[in-house]
Formats: C-alpha cells, structure tokens, sequence
C-alpha cells in the first residue's frame, strides 16, 4: 500500500494470497489485476468486493487437496516421491513450464 491509501493492482494476486486466498493469475486478471507496477491501483473501498468475491469461490483447492492428488505417486507411503514424478505432474500442469521459459524480470532490468 502507498501513502495515499491505494495499493498498487500489480500486488492484488499477492495481496489475496497473504489473506489465505488461493486466486489463480487468471482470477486475478480478471478482477483487476495488472501486470506493470504503477499502471492502475485500487483503493479499499475497491479491493473489498473483488475480497468477498474471491473468497466465497469454492472452486480452489485447499492445500490438503494438492497433497491428496500428490499421493498417488507415493508409492511407498512414506510421503516422498520421485523428483522426475513430480517435475511430470508439474509441467504437466504447466506450472514451471511457465517459470522457466523466462524472460526473468530481474535479468531484463539489469540489461
């Protein structure tokens, strides 16, 4: 948040996850979310609604349910798994595919 009370709409996704909410980034763009720092920001009385939206959302999965569906390839029960199994399902979700493609916002900046 900045000293004019408005928080700054690129930090909205990381600013519903530090109140236990598990938005995806396509939820977060949809309810105003913005790639760049500095393009739009949101006053409270803004952030509330799109707040109790998200949160009745019944469609996110819990922490426990990503454990659950995890627990198909603990094939010894013991609560590991092999690395290249988990490397599959997450790729296969496209979840680091997306991290690893990069451009890396750090390195464009010290370019």
């Amino acid at each position: 948040m900045c000293a004019e009370g408005k928080v700054d709409c690129a930090d909205l996704g990381s600013l519903l996850r530090s109140l236990d909410l598990r938005p995806t980034n396509a939820t977060v763009e949809k309810n105003g979310g913005c790639a760049k720092k500095g393009e739009k920001k949101m006053t409270l009385e803004e952030f509330l609604p799109i707040y109790s939206q998200i949160k009745k959302d019944k469609d996110m999965g819990t922490h426990a349910d990503f454990l659950e569906g995890l627990k198909v390839y603990d094939k010894a029960e013991n609560g590991q798994m092999l690395e290249a199994e988990l490397a599959h399902v997450l790729l296969s979700l496209v979840f680091i595919k997306n991290v690893l493609a990069g451009p890396f916002p750090e390195e464009q900046k010290e370019k």
